[in-house]
Order: C-alpha cells, then structure tokens, then sequence
C-alpha cells in the first residue's frame, strides 16, 4: 500500500521534500531470552515508557513526516500498540505505517523488502525501534545533503556520541576502534574489537592519508542518515546481513564502488541504544537523572497518559500511588500508576511499574519491578529485573543479575542465586532448554512457579555466557605481555562501578585543579562536575563524599613541599574559595552526613590528617556548611564509615571531643538565655 500524500500549512509537499524514516521495531537477536519470547525489545518499558515511543518522539520532534516501521516477530503486539497508543492517525501530520514480513531474519533482509516496495523517494533515517535520543537529527540530514550536493559518492552518515571504555553505556558489544580523515570526517576504518584476540591494525590506513584520527572513544548510535543508494545496494548484496557488513562491505570496496561513508560526533546531546540489559539499566537511570530531556517522566511521551510529579533527588509519582508511613524513596526512584509500597520499605534506584504491591519492610535496590508484580513483606532484591505478573513472596532475597520472567513466582523464604534466570512454565522458552534444576519445592520455595531458563548446551560455562550476554558484564583488558598478573578482567557489576568511580574521582580531582588554577566559576565547576557524574553513574552519596574529599586532598597536595604547619591555612583557603561549589552538594543533614564521613575517612589516613579533622570541621561549622545539631549526632552515633577500623574511630573522636564540649555549652547557654 503506497503512503498518504502529506501535508502542510494546507499545501501539498512535495515527495522530495518529506523527510522519510525506517524503524527496524525488531532486534533480530536473542540477547533478552527469555524475556523477549513474549513482548519484542522496542515495546519493553523504560521509565514506564514503552521504547518504540521513545524512538518515534525523537523522530516526531526532529520533523520527520513520514515513518515506516518493519516488524517481523510479534508483529501483531507492535501494530497493537501504535494503533492503542495514537501514533497511527491518518489526521497527524506525523505519518505512521507498519510493514510486516514473517520471512525476513536480519536487518538485511528488512531493508531489502523496503526496497521492493519501493517506499522510499529520497534521503531517509534508519533507526532501530529501542533507541532513547534527544540529537536534532535534522542538522545531520541537513549536512548530508550538503555533502552529496558536491560528493556524489557519500551514501550515508553515522551518529556517534562520545563514551571513553569506562563509560555506563558502553559494554563489550559496543567496543570498535574507528579511523576518521580529519579534514573531511570521512570514516576510513571501522572495526569491532575482540577483547581475546590483539587488535590488528591496517597500516595503510595512516600511510595513505595525511591526516587521521583513531578514535576508541566513540559509541555508535545505531542511527544513520542514508540516500535511497543504500536500499539498493543492500539489494544487490545478499551478504549484507547487518547494517556492520553493509559498512565493512562499503569500506572495503570503496575504490571499487567509489561509495562514502561519513561521521558526526554528537557531544552536546543524548543518544543511545538497548542492545542488552546493561544498556537497559543505564539508559534508564540516564532518563531518571533528566540527562535525556525534554524526553523525561514528568513531561509524557505524547501517547503516554500516565501523568507523574516530579521530585527532589529524581523522585517520579504517579498521581494515584500510595505510599505508607515509614517508607523511604532515596534517590533515582519511579513509582507508576495504583502502585503501594508498604511501610518501613527502602527504595533507591528503582523503578516500579503500574499496579505493584510492594510490602513491608522491603528493600529493592537497583531493581526494575515491571507491571503487576507483588513483592510481599521482609524481601530483599538487588540489582534484577522482575518481568510482568511476578510474585515474590515473603522472606526472599533476590541477588544481583537475576531475571524472573513473565509469571514467575518464588518463596517464601528463600535466596535466589546470582545470575539466576527463571520462567514459569516449560513452554516459555523457544529458543534455548529448561533445566530440569527448576524444582518448584526447593530452590525456588514451596509456593514457587518458576524452571531455570538455561542456554541449550547443558553446561555452566554455557549458562555463564548467556548470564553475560544479557547483562553485558563481561569486560577484560589484556596487554601483549605474557605475564599472568597483567591480566585484569572486570567480571561483574561490582568491578565495573568501582572502576567508574576510581576514573570519576581521578576526573573530579582534575577538575578541581583546573578550575583554581584558571580561576573557572563555580557554576561552570558545578555543571561539569555533574556531567561527569552522569557520565560514571555516581549516586548521590558517592558524590558528597567525593567532593569533600577531593578538596581536603588537593591542599594536602598543594602543601606536600611546605611546613606541616602552612597546611590548614591552605585547606582554609582552598574550602573558602570552593565554599558556593561546597554547599552546593552539602544542604540536606544526609549530605553534611556524607561530609562528615569523607573527613572522617580523610583523618583516618595519617597522624597529620587526623589533626586536620577537628579543624576542618570547626571552619566548615563557621562557613555554615556544616549544622551543629548534625555534628553532635554524628559524634554520639559513632562512624558510618566501614573504611576506618574501631581504633581509628576512637583517635578521631577523641581529637574532636575539644568542639563537641564548646557545641554542647554554647548550646546550653543559648538555652538559657532564651528561657
């Protein structure tokens, strides 16, 4: 069926003259077995938004007037939903169609079947239907006209945005080394890296042109600005499966074909696709910290009704959820429509789906708890991924990387292994086995509806693998040297978050320095300090102590060729003239916690810290960072600090005993001369 005429302002387009896009709304992988069994990747929620809304916005609001969207498994789930949601309307002028094909098994294949039907009348987006941006994608269109007004030959051009290897949406997938001629941003090298074998370069690359940049640096978008020439060629090359082969092939073929292909590194904007659940967890919490707005909770998604509130430290409401006496939602939390959370509970970077029952005293930590799911009272999970209808019944403790599918149910009174993935019935899983392990009365409790879901070849490695792959988490450096010690694999969650942080603190420290030795503002200080701790996934916590840290350390630094004596008026100095950055982060009394806990830690480390400490604290309490009634808790609940040892803890509260009787004196005379 060939598309409606579009119009505008009342007047006809022309057909040159409609920007046109293709949505490959299927993955055409299994990296979310078994969860993707039931719902295709692009209708997954993040935030409480369907993906392919996020995908379809981005193109809505970029001024594209024409979309087709290929699906091919579920397909009829993907119609349903454009069809409920509002995105097929024949009155928008934003223009939605659904192609479908039952044979089609890669990417490829569907850009091949869009070329058969001719749909496509001049330059076109092609995106995938489980990617989250904010770039206006119409300068990109713009300078790819531009370019192929004066060069004939440049077919496409790809979308990157810088992410160093440590970065929280980067995973092993994503690693590729990519050669760029610098004059004309043309790409010459494009290669995927595998972290077991060496990465062998084409020396030819820097001998046959002048001016090159070798970028590792750079995480593709899987967003592309193509001419309609790409249709063809796919056409004409069965061996392009994806659209990697179709680069490779343009690439390596280009003296031959004579065909381009250019880049633009996007800096200033977000973009991102969900490839696993490493990437579905990052690019969540990236929505959560607003990092992708206009595109955020509180301003809906236009076919999304649920209307959220939105709070300190990114806390999202929906208008009818009920929350008990006693519960505490910390940070980076989103609770969807009819969810109750029970009394005494802790929430903290989560998010919650519509209509969830979560009891008392429950705490979920870096969990995603998706629709309809109960989680009964005294439950523990951690860093997992609960699917639709889930039970979780009392007493249970979920570790970190577990999967419970569609259905599951587990308990009460159990503990679920790291990395376990259950599904509900033998019958969930089309594409791998079922071990027999799953027994309902055992492992997963008397009450428990739930088989391990398992990789098809019988074996743990294989299991492991799979567990991998899903979360992406695998992530080795490796040197030409033989020796063993050499080797450094980073093989969970916990390795990659602390390297995050040792790089964060390195670049927070960095930029401290610059910012007094180039007199930087502290607004300019504060914006950059804050990307950054986008950038590294910080929790809130992690950052006020960081901060503290960073500028108790650098006039250590500053003052290591001086008296022991110049170093406190140094300190004084430096805490005044960072004082606005300070208090910026130091407000709530869990903050000036979070402070007193960095000095603390910091007085831990020498006898010429430890002397420090009372008077940092005591020029803090003048600057009015630190409040009195904060201190004298401190003092009287002891440290919070698994970092320092019980002699420790004793030395510093002995060195601050001195302005703990001034606090608790002046404070009676206050009172008294109030009464």
């Amino acid at each position: 069926m060939a598309p409606k005429k579009i119009t505008k302002r009342g007047e006809e387009l022309k057909q040159e003259d409609v920007l046109q896009a293709v949505v490959i709304a299927d993955s055409f992988d299994r990296k979310f077995v078994p969860i993707s069994d039931k719902r295709p990747r692009s209708l997954f929620h993040v935030a409480n938004v369907p993906l392919l809304d996020y995908t379809l916005e981005f193109l809505c609001s970029a001024g594209v007037e024409e979309v087709f969207v290929f699906c091919c498994h579920l397909a009829d789930q993907i119609k349903d939903h454009l069809k409920n949601s509002g995105w097929i309307d024949n009155d928008r002028k934003f223009f939605v169609q659904t192609i479908t094909s039952e044979d089609c098994m890669s990417v490829g294949d569907a850009l091949r079947d869009i070329d058969a039907k001719s749909l496509i009348r001049s330059d076109f987006i092609l995106v995938h239907g489980d990617v989250v941006s904010n770039i206006n994608i119409q300068d990109v269109v713009q300078e790819h006209k531009k370019r192929r007004e004066t060069d004939k030959s440049s077919i496409m051009t790809q979308v990157f945005t810088k992410a160093p290897p440590t970065h929280a949406s980067r995973c092993r997938e994503d690693d590729l080394v990519v050669a760029i001629d610098s004059k004309t941003s043309q790409i010459i090298h494009y290669q995927k890296v595998d972290p077991d074998k060496n990465l062998e370069f084409p020396v030819e690359i820097l001998t046959e042109h002048k001016e090159v940049q070798i970028r590792y640096d750079l995480l593709d978008c899987q967003i592309s600005v193509c001419s309609p020439q790409v249709l063809s060629l796919f056409t004409d090359n069965f061996d392009y499966q994806s659209r990697d082969d179709f680069i490779k092939g343009i690439l390596t073929n280009e003296e031959i074909m004579g065909n381009t292909i250019y880049i633009r590194i996007i800096t200033e904007k977000y973009a991102a696709r969900i490839s696993n659940l490493q990437l579905y967890d990052s690019v969540s919490r990236d929505i959560i910290n607003r990092w992708t707005f206009p595109m955020v909770p509180d301003n809906c998604i236009k076919p999304n009704k649920d209307s959220m509130s939105y709070g300190r430290h990114n806390v999202y409401l929906s208008k009818d959820v009920t929350l008990a006496r006693g519960c505490v939602l910390e940070e980076n939390v989103l609770v969807g429509k009819g969810s109750v959370i029970g009394s005494n509970s802790f929430i903290s970077n989560t998010v919650i789906g519509s209509n969830c029952k979560i009891g008392e005293n429950v705490k979920l930590i870096d969990t995603y708890v998706w629709d309809g799911v109960t989680v009964e009272n005294n439950c523990v999970i951690n860093k997992s991924l609960l699917c639709d209808n889930v039970t979780v019944y009392e007493g249970v403790t979920v570790c970190s990387r577990c999967v419970l599918s569609w259905d599951v149910a587990v308990g009460p009174q159990v503990t679920m292994k790291e990395g376990t993935v259950a599904v509900a019935s033998l019958d969930d899983d089309d594409f791998g086995e079922i071990d027999d392990r799953g027994t309902v009365s055992t492992e997963f409790g008397v009450k428990g509806r739930a088989f391990h879901h398992s990789s098809g070849a019988g074996s743990d490695e294989e299991d492991e693998k799979l567990n991998q792959a899903m979360w992406g988490l695998s992530i080795e450096y490796t040197s030409d040297d033989d020796d063993e010690s050499s080797v450094s694999t980073l093989s969970s969650a916990k390795d990659v978050q602390m390297a995050s942080e040792e790089m964060f603190y390195i670049e927070l420290q960095d930029t401290l320095k610059r910012g007094k030795d180039e007199n930087i503002s502290a607004d300019n200080l504060i914006v950059e300090i804050n990307s950054l701790k986008l950038a590294y996934n910080i929790t809130v916590q992690e950052l006020n102590i960081m901060v503290t840290k960073a500028l108790l350390e650098q006039s250590i630094s500053e003052a290591a060729s001086q008296l022991a004596s110049q170093v406190f008026p140094l300190m004084k100095m430096n805490l005044q003239k960072f004082l606005s950055l300070l208090k910026n982060y130091i407000k709530s009394a869990d903050s000036q916690k979070h402070c007193l806990q960095s000095i603390e830690e910091f007085g831990s480390l020498s006898s010429l810290n430890l002397q420090l400490v009372v008077k940092v604290i005591h020029i803090l309490y003048d600057l009015e960072v630190l409040d009195e009634q904060v201190i004298l808790k401190w003092y009287k609940q002891g440290s919070t600090s698994a970092e320092i040892v019980p002699d420790k803890q004793r030395e510093i509260r002995q060195q601050v005993e001195p302005l703990i009787k001034w606090l608790e004196e002046a404070d009676e005379e206050s009172s008294e001369s109030e009464g």
